[in-house]
């Protein structure tokens, strides 16, 4: 074991006793006598004790856990990721609240750190055959659930198919132009 195991532990529970916060200590397995004790440590006394070689504590790895932290860790990291490919492409405040729940505040400092500047004003509106690629590309893939991420995902794709043209349409174009097909197809649907 790290000699140091005892300093971190012994360091975790000082700070918690100053804080009040004695059920932590109960947490790190502490009995009452024993954070007394620790409490009535002189600065002399906490070195020697944490530099000693004999470990007080046990370590052991919860597994399930460990496995449910990481499964946690690699989501949201794919999430930043998700984020930041939405707003690279374009994405405007109203899409990246819609299917992340930013707020705008949050949206422009995004926006800052990645170096992207979005016009002001309306957004554009595609030509005819630019609309015509967007509907087809949704059409062949199209998700179950349009205001899902896996749909986001593929708003995000035909964005990128779409960026080599002179005219290439920002993710919000995208978004838009996808609802209002949408919106209109279940009119049609509705209306017959």
């Amino acid at each position: 074991m790290i000699p140091s195991l005892n300093y971190a532990v012994l360091t975790e529970a000082l700070h918690a006793l100053k804080d009040g916060n004695i059920r932590h200590c109960e947490a790190l397995g502490f009995t009452y006598d024993e954070l007394n004790a620790i409490n009535k440590l002189s600065i002399d006394e906490l070195f020697v004790v944490s530099r000693a070689s004999a470990q007080f504590m046990d370590v052991s790895i919860n597994h399930e856990v460990l496995r449910q932290l990481l499964a946690q860790s690699r989501q949201e990291i794919q999430l930043q990721q998700r984020i930041s490919r939405a707003i690279e492409l374009g994405g405007s405040i109203e899409l990246l609240s819609d299917f992340f729940g930013l707020t705008s505040g949050e949206i422009s400092a995004r926006r800052r750190l990645l170096g992207i500047c979005i016009p002001q004003g309306r957004t554009q509106i595609p030509d005819e055959n630019t609309d015509a690629q967007i509907w087809h590309q949704w059409q062949k893939n199209r998700p179950e659930n349009t205001e899902s991420l896996e749909a986001l995902d593929m708003m995000m794709k035909i964005t990128e198919e779409l960026a080599l043209q002179e005219s290439a349409p920002s993710l919000t174009v995208v978004w838009n132009r996808i609802m209002q097909c949408e919106k209109e197809k279940t009119g049609d649907k509705n209306g017959r």
